[in-house]
C-alpha cells in the first residue's frame, strides 16, 4: 500500500524512517482514524457554537438588548 518513494505523512518525523512495513501500514490506519476524529470534533464544536450563539441572541432579546 505504501511505497518507499512516496512521501510519508505531513510531519516527516525522523523516527518514521525507522518503521517497518507492518508499522507503516498501522500508522496509515491510525492517521486516517485520527483525521476522521478531528473532523468529527470540529463539526461538533461548530454545531455547539451555533447553538450557543442562538441562545445568546435569545437571552439578549429577553433582556431588552438588541
Amino acid at each position: 500500500m505504501l511505497d518507499g518513494n512516496v512521501q510519508r505523512h505531513k510531519l516527516h518525523a525522523k523516527w518514521q524512517q525507522f518503521t517497518n512495513y507492518v508499522e507503516d501500514q498501522r500508522l496509515a490506519v491510525l492517521e486516517t482514524r485520527i483525521e476522521r476524529r478531528k473532523r468529527i470534533l470540529a463539526d461538533d464544536m461548530a454545531e455547539r457554537r451555533k447553538i450557543m450563539m442562538r441562545a445568546i441572541r435569545r437571552m439578549r432579546r429577553a433582556e431588552g438588548k438588541t
